[in-house]
């Protein structure tokens, strides 16, 4: 009888410490992989969340400003009332100093491969909300389809500039005043509204 006293013990604790391990287990908070295959796809389609990615943009912005700062000091000052074709020379010279200053830049110098993502994320949410057909519409009325544009390129003079929805704009990123987000065909362009030229753009942002 005394042998099966510490036996008995034993397996009582062995049960309750099984018991304490299923309890623990079964209380542990769901994890990330959990989450739901729609809620996993509205995350990734608007971006990070940290904002890392929005931040190294803001630091490309703010790079780019830098420059075009400092090549716009070059130029002779435009008088208090300029002519038309005045700017217009201003406009030119200021964008052919830019051009050659990122001779090398390409699709991507500013909008990285994550910030291009983002950018097609928050788009197409905003499309897909409340209203959104109608703001597709709205853009589509003056959207510019058949413009070709290249990153340093002269925005072309005879062609409007599209109309920028407040919802969508209130969803990217905040620029300086002289830039502007456009879109064009099915990009959205960056366009320096100073030396009247796009400085980077992102492809397939408007679902077709």
């Amino acid at each position: 009888m005394r042998i099966l006293v510490p036996v008995l013990a034993a397996v009582l604790v062995t049960t309750g410490c099984e018991r304490t391990t299923e309890r623990t287990t079964t209380d542990e908070p769901p994890r990330a992989e959990a989450l739901s295959d729609t809620q996993a796809a509205r995350t990734s389609s608007i971006g990070t969340a940290d904002g890392t990615v929005v931040a190294e943009f803001n630091r490309r912005i703010k790079d780019y400003m830098a420059l075009q700062s400092e090549l716009e000091a070059t130029l002779t000052d435009l008088p208090d009332k300029a002519s038309p074709r005045e700017i217009d020379a201003n406009q030119r010279a200021l964008g052919a100093l830019i051009a050659k200053a990122r001779s090398d830049a390409k699709p991507g110098h500013l909008f990285s491969p994550d910030m291009q993502a983002f950018v097609r994320g928050v788009v197409r949410h905003v499309l897909q909300g409340p209203g959104g057909a109608n703001l597709k519409a709205s853009i589509q009325d003056e959207n510019p389809q058949d413009t070709s544009v290249e990153v340093n390129g002269r925005y072309p003079d005879a062609v409007p500039l599209s109309t920028m929805p407040p919802d969508v704009l209130a969803a990217l990123p905040q620029l300086p005043e002289e830039l502007e987000y456009r879109f064009v065909g099915s990009r959205l362009i960056l366009l320096d509204s100073k030396a009247h030229i796009v400085v980077d753009y992102v492809s397939d942002v408007l679902p077709r």
